[in-house]
């Protein structure tokens, strides 16, 4: 082998999907969890402000923004987890 052949082999995208693995799976995958997790904590506070404090019509209308702003942060956490499998697993070669 020449130092050419092992230079691009070193250099496809097989191999940036394997260097880019420990980084996805150390760091994305723990911060989008967490954020998963903040979306569901917003999500609940909005439930039970809204179960608390039922009488007043302006806090209903918090808690319901609270739900709603949850289910948006869910909804685009999951959706991260999907793009970064997806571009993680494209450049693995899978």
């Amino acid at each position: 082998m020449t130092l050419a052949s092992i230079a691009n082999a070193a250099s496809g995208p097989e191999s940036f999907g394997q260097a880019i693995q420990p980084i996805v799976s150390n760091i994305i995958t723990p911060i989008v969890g967490l954020m998963f997790a903040v979306g569901v904590v917003v999500f609940a506070y909005g439930i039970f402000e809204m179960i608390w404090k039922g009488g007043d019509p302006a806090a209903r209308e918090q808690g319901r923004n609270h739900m709603l702003g949850g289910i948006i942060g869910m909804f685009i956490m999951i959706s991260a987890w999907g793009i970064i499998y997806l571009v993680s697993n494209t450049l693995k070669g899978i």
